[in-house]
């Protein structure tokens, strides 16, 4: 089956490339929990090492928790112990207004579900495959397989919801440009030979990218000012008003 159970989100791991840099990883809340549900030898063994309350998860609580300007919150492995033996992810994804998810691979299948709002998906599945463009609206999913290339976008001026579910407890997260700007200088300007170089240094460029902060960011200018809202622009990573 492409999915097994429920399957989740992980959008977790990567930084933009800074001297200090910003991380949006989650951290493991009980290492020692996770050990032992790991080692039990069956289910109800794991049962009676869980309360009824750690049989339930919070998104609210999670840290990455934000509308401002969204966040990715993952019922994972690491943020949820139960799913250490589950192949499974959940997340929920808070896009405020105008906010996107930056294009990213997972290495796992990833199932999305809109709940409000209305959010235009992007995605390239490997090399040679078209682009497929969705608008995802309350009740309407979409599928991004493992490994492809996908990003999402809030077309509107209100918060927009959607759950994510991947096949893994650990499906991790690659944020496609920090990735590209992590390669040495000479690759990255092979590649695209075109980039204006910001002070002819390839790191002071890479600063230029918005880091991942709570998996949320900014998005079109063009929005934005439909929207109402300020103008912002980006430093090092941080969003500056």
């Amino acid at each position: 089956m492409l999915l097994s159970g429920f399957v989740g989100l992980a959008t977790i791991i990567f930084f933009s490339m800074v001297p200090t840099p910003v991380k949006a990883v989650d951290q493991t809340v009980d290492p020692n929990l996770v050990s032992k549900l790991k080692m039990a030898a069956t289910m109800n063994d794991r049962l009676h090492m869980l309360t009824d309350q750690q049989l339930l998860y919070n998104f609210s609580s999670n840290p990455m928790f934000s509308w401002a300007p969204g966040s990715v919150c993952n019922a994972n492995a690491a943020t949820w112990p139960v799913l250490s033996t589950v192949r499974a992810t959940v997340a929920q994804l808070n896009l405020g207004p105008c906010a996107m998810l930056a294009p990213h691979i997972h290495r796992a299948n990833n199932i999305v579900v809109a709940v409000s709002g209305s959010t235009h998906t992007y995605m390239v599945q490997e090399n040679g495959a078209r682009m497929v463009e969705q608008i995802l609206t309350p009740g309407m999913m979409t599928i991004f397989p493992l490994a492809s290339v996908h990003s999402m976008y809030n077309m509107g001026c209100a918060n927009n919801q959607l759950y994510s579910f991947l096949d893994d407890s650990d499906p991790g997260t690659l944020n496609i440009a920090q990735a590209f700007f992590m390669m040495p200088k000479d690759i990255g300007m092979q590649v695209m030979p075109f980039i204006n170089l910001k002070a002819s240094n390839w790191t002071a460029t890479a600063q230029q990218v918005p880091g991942v902060g709570t998996g949320s960011q900014e998005g079109f200018e063009a929005c934005r000012r439909r929207c109402g809202l300020a103008e912002t622009g980006y430093s090092g990573g941080h969003v500056v008003n």
